[in-house]
C-alpha cells in the first residue's frame, strides 16, 4: 500500500474522534446598517461582560511562527478559520506575525459540514505544523480556495508533496493526526457558541467578524481592544465601526 493511503487512513480515523460542530460560514449579507450596527453592539456587550480568556486556555499550543503560546509574553490573538472558507487565508496572518514579534496569532478551527474537506484539512494543517511551519503555511495557502464560490480544492496530493518535502514519514505523521484530533476537537467545541463566521479574531476575547485585516490594522485592534477592556468607550465606539464596516464590506463582495 502506498504510505499516503496509510496517511489517509489515519486521518480517516482521527476525524471520528473529533466532536461535531454547527454549521459555520460566512456572515450573512445584510444592507442594513443600523441592524448590523446594533447586532455588532450586541455582541460586543456580551463579550465585554465575559472575562478575556486566560492564557492557560491555549497552553501546549503554538503562535502561527511556531513559538510556544507558554513561552509568549506579549498579546495573544486568536485567528478562527476554515481551511476551505475563501476568505480565510493565510498569508496576511503569516505577515502580521512576521512584522510583531510581540504577538502572538494562534490559529483555531471551525471546519463545518458546509464544506467537503475542511475538517480533514484543519487536521493535516495542525499536524504538518508540529513537524515544520512552513509546510503548514504552503499547505495552507494551497488548500484553501482562490475564489469566492469557495469551491473546495483537493487536498490529498498537495499533502503528499508537503510529507516530501519536509521529509516527515507516514508513522510519525498518523501519530500528529491523533495528536491534532484533540486539539481541532477542542476548537469545534469552543466555537459551537461563540463563532458565527469565518474568518474571525479573537482580541482580549472580543470577537472581531468578517473584518479584512491588514498587519497595521490587527495591532491597532488590539489597542483598541485593550483599552474597551479597560473601560474606554470611546474605543468601544470604534471598534463597533470597524467591525460594521467589515461585515458590509462582505455582504457587498
Amino acid at each position: 500500500m502506498h504510505p499516503l493511503c496509510n496517511v489517509l487512513s489515519i486521518l480517516t480515523i482521527a476525524c471520528s474522534f473529533v466532536l461535531p460542530v454547527s454549521s459555520v460560514g460566512a456572515g450573512t449579507p445584510m444592507s442594513d446598517r443600523v441592524a448590523v450596527e446594533a447586532g455588532v453592539r450586541t455582541e460586543l456587550a456580551k463579550d465585554l461582560a465575559l472575562p478575556p480568556p486566560a492564557l492557560s486556555d491555549l497552553s501546549g499550543r503554538r503562535c502561527l511562527d511556531g513559538r510556544p503560546v507558554d513561552d509568549v509574553l506579549g498579546e495573544v490573538v486568536e485567528y478562527w478559520a476554515d481551511l476551505e472558507c475563501s476568505y480565510c487565508g493565510i498569508q496576511e496572518v503569516i505577515k502580521a506575525q512576521r512584522e510583531d514579534l510581540n504577538m502572538c496569532i494562534v490559529v483555531r478551527h471551525a471546519p463545518t459540514g458546509a464544506y467537503g474537506e475542511s475538517l480533514k484539512k484543519a487536521l493535516c494543517y495542525e499536524a504538518l505544523h508540529s513537524f515544520s511551519v512552513n509546510a503548514a503555511h504552503r499547505f495552507w495557502d494551497a488548500v484553501v480556495p482562490k475564489t469566492e464560490l469557495g469551491i473546495p480544492a483537493p487536498y490529498e496530493g498537495i499533502l503528499q508533496a508537503a510529507l516530501l518535502e519536509a521529509a516527515i514519514a507516514p508513522a510519525p505523521f498518523g501519530d500528529a493526526l491523533r495528536t491534532a484530533s484533540t486539539l481541532v476537537s477542542a476548537d469545534m467545541f469552543a466555537a459551537r457558541s461563540r463563532i458565527t463566521s469565518t474568518p474571525t479574531y479573537v482580541l482580549q476575547g472580543i470577537r472581531f467578524p468578517a473584518c479584512d485585516f491588514t498587519a497595521a490594522q490587527l495591532r491597532h485592534a488590539l489597542e483598541l481592544a485593550d483599552r474597551a477592556r479597560s473601560g474606554d468607550a470611546e474605543a468601544g465606539e470604534r471598534i463597533v465601526e470597524m467591525i460594521t464596516h467589515g461585515l458590509l464590506h462582505e455582504a457587498l463582495m
